[in-house]
């Protein structure tokens, strides 16, 4: 089948989850096949239902195409329904996107009369997970009516995913948010109730107003890191030179610009954390910066000093888990293994993740490290977001 081809190319994050996808008569109904091939491309099966409106909108052949499956658009004598979402149902999780304020206010008011109203019946009276992705324009959804609609889902346990306030409306969420909520509802929760901070990317040290002192991190590492922390039910704190701009709820990020900037975020921050993940790349120099620009010279002479090391100055207030990253160039494995471990006694981390940045270059889309614990010596390889999710997969298996 065709989607068995692109099935899982991108993660497995959703590898053997079944998603019911409903649609309903918002305009942003023609988004969904993109994100029904986004889903399966993490893994997903997805299994869609439409509203007569929605079929007004895109064809269910469309969705047949997009999701391999055969599409409800109707309720049989099959009860599709209830062997989807009812309590021996085989679906995981019932996402409706996008949902119309009509439909929002059907469910809160236990009216099913299109199917996607009914399986949402079916699906909170068997205690099944489900999230909405409202899109309307924003008068509408700021009607009293709608606003106490959508309060009343969130106290039946309905998850809700912000749209997107532009232009007048309140528009389809981006499909990657989506797909991080569906990853997080679907996912174990180790780190829930757990506030956890992590540090990404370089920091800038200001020579003079225009110039400065910086490395090729991109900060993705520690963005990915962040993501999947997220994912297992933590609350994160983000703090990052690069604006990386994550909307989602318990995920704060805290932008910053010199080394001096991150080390005051981070003890601002870090005491009530059960976790540090100092995943950045923050400056070893920093230099005394002139108030003006600098003039063009045949020679220019700077005198740098050291810049405080984060670590070290987190470990005199904080005794919780800390996760260290060590960046070297032109070293044997062997050698960086040994570099590795030392600093890993030496700043009392219960894990560290250590790289030749010659090898892969600095700021790129793909690595290869070593993961070092007290019970494993493990060599990773691959893009950021795969390399993250292992990282954090052995620190739950080895120190949590």
């Amino acid at each position: 089948m065709h989607v068995e081809r692109i099935r899982g190319v991108e993660s497995k994050r959703l590898e053997g989850k079944k998603i019911v996808l409903g649609v309903t008569g918002s305009i942003a109904a023609v988004e969904c096949v993109k994100l029904a091939r986004e889903l399966a491309r993490r893994g997903a099966e997805v299994f869609a239902v439409m509203s007569e409106s929605a079929q007004k909108i895109i064809h269910p052949y469309a969705l047949e195409f997009a999701t391999g499956n055969k599409v409800v658009t109707e309720i049989t004598g099959m009860i599709e329904h209830v062997n989807y979402l009812g309590s021996d149902g085989f679906a995981d999780l019932y996402l409706i996107a996008p949902a119309t304020a009509n439909t929002i206010s059907k469910i809160a008011n236990g009216i099913d009369d299109t199917p996607v109203t009914t399986f949402a019946t079916t699906a909170l009276g068997a205690r099944r997970p489900v999230l909405i992705a409202p899109a309307m324009h924003a008068v509408m959804i700021e009607n009293p009516a709608v606003k106490e609609n959508i309060e009343k889902l969130k106290k039946m346990g309905v998850e809700f995913i912000e749209p997107r306030f532009a232009e007048g409306k309140a528009k389809f969420p981006e499909i990657e948010k989506i797909c991080l909520h569906v990853e997080r509802k679907l996912y174990p929760k180790e780190f829930a109730g757990k506030k956890v901070l992590v540090t990404a990317g370089p920091t800038y040290e200001q020579i003079d107003p225009v110039r400065f002192i910086s490395n090729r991190s991109s900060g993705l590492m520690g963005k990915e890191i962040a993501l999947e922390l997220w994912r297992r039910g933590a609350e994160v704190i983000l703090v990052s030179s690069k604006k990386f701009e994550i909307d989602l709820p318990d995920f704060k990020e805290i932008h910053v610009h010199s080394v001096r900037d991150m080390l005051n975020a981070v003890m601002a921050e870090i005491k009530d954390c059960s976790l540090f993940v100092s995943s950045a790349a923050p400056a070893d120099f920093i230099v005394d910066m002139q108030e003006k620009k600098i003039k063009t010279a045949p020679e220019l002479i700077l005198r740098l000093k050291e810049a405080p090391k984060i670590i070290r100055e987190v470990r005199k207030v904080y005794s919780g888990d800390i996760i260290g990253f060590k960046a070297e160039t032109g070293v044997s494995d062997e050698n960086l293994i040994g570099i590795a471990r030392e600093k890993l006694n030496t700043d009392n981390l219960v894990m560290i993740v250590a790289n030749d940045v010659l090898e892969r270059g600095m700021g790129t889309e793909e690595t290869r490290v070593v993961v070092i614990t007290k019970k494993r010596t493990e060599w990773l390889e691959g893009r950021k977001t795969i390399v993250a999710q292992k990282i954090v997969e052995a620190y739950i298996e080895d120190c949590l």
